[in-house]
């Protein structure tokens, strides 16, 4: 599961033990981010707000959606709806906490922490890293057990793009297409479902896509597309 925000720490209780943690400092994470991962289990509701695509990073099948229109549709629905309504990818709730994958842990993976967001425990909004136990805190471990979910949801989601692959139901999306709104820092190959392609699939390909998710993924990213042209106009 790739890490997709910079500044990494182990969180170590011998070097934290005594310092908090402030998630209020989330504005560092959407000026180093330009996309962040959706889980399946969230399509339908991501589908509702924003363009989804799929893209290939670190060999790894994700899908995403762009920081920057999070912030475009906040915009375009402030005036219709609360803001609560907003969708946001449960991946920028869990910040700043991440999986770091360590070979030495007898699990693969060790929870990290922005280092920006590490702060005394007298500061104002502060909440602790520890509890007096010497394990995670309640609000860190909540967010642990969340990235553990999310992990699993991933290999879902990787398994099911790797179908669509193999069917030859993906297209690569130009820069012509601007699905991605007016982001110009893409450095990884994006892609979209090609609906016409799947209506020509046989009835055991399609069967097929439906056992391992890929169609509801699928539908779902299709769908979402409409909103592309919407967050576009916003941004002009």
């Amino acid at each position: 599961m790739p890490t997709w925000y910079s500044h990494l720490v182990l969180l170590d209780y011998a070097e934290h033990a005594n310092l908090g943690w402030n998630g209020d400092k989330a504005e560092a994470l959407k000026h180093d981010c330009t996309w962040l991962p959706v889980s399946l289990s969230e399509m339908a509701q991501a589908s509702a707000h924003l363009p989804i695509v799929i893209m290939r990073c670190e060999q790894r099948w994700l899908i995403v959606v762009v920081t920057n229109d999070i912030f475009l549709s906040s915009i375009r629905r402030r005036n219709t709806e609360p803001l609560k309504h907003v969708f946001v990818p449960q991946s920028a709730q869990v910040y700043p906490f991440s999986l770091m994958l360590l070979e030495a842990s007898k699990s693969g993976f060790q929870l990290g922490i922005d280092k920006r967001c590490i702060v005394p425990l007298e500061d104002t909004g502060a909440l602790p890293l520890f509890s007096a136990n010497r394990g995670y805190s309640e609000a860190v471990m909540d967010r642990f057990h969340l990235l553990h979910r999310l992990k699993i949801d991933s290999e879902i989601v990787h398994s099911a793009c790797e179908l669509l692959a193999k069917k030859g139901v993906l297209i690569l999306i130009s820069e012509t297409e601007k699905i991605m709104g007016n982001n110009k820092e893409r450095d990884r190959p994006i892609y979209r479902v090609d609906i016409d392609a799947i209506a020509r699939l046989s009835r055991e390909d399609f069967a097929d896509l439906q056992m391992h998710h890929a169609m509801e993924l699928a539908a779902y990213q299709h769908s979402s597309l409409f909103h592309a042209g919407c967050l576009n106009q916003d941004a002009n």
